[in-house]
């Protein structure tokens, strides 16, 4: 990055906090708010920028990986699923079993 952009998104960072903290202020509070008023088009301007790289820059590079892993999770997910299924059914029928043999007084398996 070159030194002049660079002086230039320090400059900005510093503007915007000024009007963050100003605007918290009681006794700023108008003054906080026609500064942002005043800055907001060129922050929604840098905001859609960022908005853009982002997609443009890492959105396509972790897409791609979410939609390989995503099988994976789904498959753990159906597995993980089946098992309490299975262990809850098994824990039932052992309840209702123990049950039956106090009541009827013969083993059940």
């Amino acid at each position: 990055m070159n030194e002049k952009g660079f002086v230039k998104n320090i400059v900005i960072i510093v503007v915007l906090l000024i009007v963050v903290f100003l605007s918290q202020q009681p006794y700023f509070n108008k003054i906080g708010k026609d500064i942002y008023s005043q800055a907001e088009p060129q922050i929604k301007a840098y905001w859609s920028k960022t908005a853009d790289w982002f997609k443009n820059n890492i959105y396509t590079r972790v897409s791609g990986e979410v939609e390989n892993k995503s099988s994976v999770i789904q498959q753990e997910i159906e597995k993980q699923k089946n098992n309490i299924a299975q262990n809850t059914w098994g824990k039932i029928k052992d309840y209702f079993a123990n049950i039956f043999t106090k009541v009827s007084g013969t083993s059940v398996k």
